[in-house]
């Protein structure tokens, strides 16, 4: 994780006004607008060769005009996910506010003097918020106000979108770790996501497998059996963690082994996903043969797991030389990018390529790789190449990528390429008041997308007569996403 912060800060620095100034004038420019940063700590950021100057990162975000919490958020849910990777302690500790009682306590009052006159709060002051009050095992909250708070975060925190999403997960991540937190959280995701028509389940159930403590986790092993087809995904990103943590005992891994091949026998989705992305965190012993009977039955059904040994260099080049055409050299090192991408590209693991995809978006070599990805989404020479393509298309989209993700939708021929070019599109702020979203909503192979993006971008189509049902409602009485 040293590597791929320092990635992060430089990228952003050589991106900015200050590319062009060596570490020591860099530094300076900073001290000049009130910042306190050295050439000591300029350097051992940047590298990467050794533990990155923690400090840094919030002196970085400073200094480049960035929120709290717009780098160091996706570096520390990373660091979390990446728990034996060097570097990753000391990220996954970080903490946007200091330790003093007396400072934490001021960022606790002001939050709620602000909160209870009825302003909302954004996704940084939900970081700082979270941060302050999990410093220690003391609380400094009322229970009541801490379950208000923890809910309002997590209903916000399913449909936040870019910047305001993740500091308000990785907040959210944060006080699950907590036994007295936890009961909260979990009781507002067990609410939230039972609404009819919720959107954003899989992330409130994410930061539920954030949970540290056995009782919760052992109840969610033994609920998988009870649990829907179309709900095991939810269950499934909840219990990646704790598996990648070895925080479940191997009777708990065979139950689970035992109830995602009982579902196979009846699978009523026509995606394996859900089921592949537990079978994959399962020892090899117990998911192996899951995974193999999934492809038996069609290979491309699923994106996590184990495949037949595919070369995704060629994928890899095109993709970094997209990122860095007419651009800056690369960082010194030369090998982040190309790693990143390659876990997004042939990671067995979910929550791998989940958060490389977050990484590579929080950086500057987002929009470029979008474009190349909308090319491949169409020209790869495979079918796994067009279908990971068109994952990073749903990832990446920015406003920048606004002209060419237009003509991918306008030239799609797969309801997965078109679903995950719109997907992109709602959540890059592409979309406008103009779009006509009515043949994605009469069409009941796209109807949940075409609700979802009038949805998270409160479109007057999600008013229309045709935008009914469950999800039509859920998101009218929501007024579209969280975008601050």
């Amino acid at each position: 994780m040293n590597a791929v912060a320092g990635w992060l800060l430089w990228s952003h620095r050589m991106s900015s006004e200050f590319g062009g100034m060596t570490g020591r004038a860099f530094a300076a420019a900073a001290r000049e607008r009130g910042v306190p940063l050295s050439e000591t700590e300029v350097s051992r950021a940047e590298n990467g060769e050794g533990d990155v100057a923690i400090a840094a990162i919030a002196k970085y975000e400073r200094v480049l005009g960035m929120s709290v919490g717009a780098l160091s958020s996706p570096l520390r849910s990373a660091a979390r996910l990446a728990a034996g990777a060097p570097g990753s302690d000391k990220l996954a500790a970080l903490r946007s506010v200091p330790k003093s009682m007396e400072v934490r306590q001021e960022v606790v009052n002001d939050a709620y003097v602000r909160w209870s006159a009825g302003e909302r709060l954004i996704a940084s002051d939900w970081l700082r918020l979270m941060d302050a009050i999990t410093y220690d095992r003391q609380s400094l909250l009322p229970d009541a106000l801490a379950a208000a708070w923890i809910r309002e975060l997590l209903d916000e925190g399913m449909r936040s979108v870019n910047a305001a999403y993740f500091p308000r997960i990785e907040a959210l991540s944060t006080v699950a770790e907590y036994d007295r937190y936890a009961v909260h959280l979990l009781a507002a995701a067990r609410e939230l996501t039972a609404a009819p028509g919720s959107s954003g389940e899989l992330e409130a159930w994410s930061v539920v497998g954030d949970i540290r403590n056995p009782a919760v986790i052992d109840v969610l092993v033994h609920q998988l059996r009870s649990v829907p087809d179309d709900k095991i995904l939810e269950f499934a990103v909840a219990l990646v963690m704790p598996i990648q943590r070895d925080d479940l005992s191997h009777e708990q891994a065979q139950l689970i082994a035992a109830e995602l091949t009982r579902r196979l026998d009846h699978w009523s989705l026509g995606s394996y996903e859900p089921v592949a992305t537990l079978a994959a965190e399962l020892p090899f012993g117990l998911g192996g043969p899951i995974l193999r009977r999934i492809d038996q039955v069609h290979p491309m059904s699923r994106l996590t797991g184990p495949r037949v040994d595919r070369d995704v260099s060629g994928e890899i080049a095109t993709y970094t030389r997209a990122a860095l055409a007419n651009s800056w050299p690369d960082h010194p090192s030369g090998s982040v990018l190309p790693e990143l991408l390659r876990l997004i590209l042939s990671s067995e693991h979910f929550g791998l390529r989940h958060h490389a995809a977050n990484l590579i978006y929080c950086s500057p070599f987002a929009a470029a790789i979008c474009d190349a990805a909308a090319d491949l989404a169409m020209l790869g020479d495979t079918p796994p190449a067009r279908q990971l393509a068109t994952y990073l298309v749903s990832r990446l989209a920015t406003r920048e990528n606004a002209e060419r993700l237009r003509l991918l939708l306008k030239q799609g021929d797969r309801k997965g390429l078109i679903v995950n070019t719109l997907t992109g599109m709602a959540h890059a702020g592409i979309l406008t008041e103009q779009d006509d979203f009515t043949p994605f909503i009469e069409d009941k192979d796209f109807r949940y997308i075409g609700i979802y993006a009038t949805g998270i971008t409160d479109h007057p189509d999600l008013y229309r007569e045709i935008a009914d049902g469950d999800a039509a409602t859920w998101w009218r009485s929501k007024h579209g996403g969280v975008w601050a």
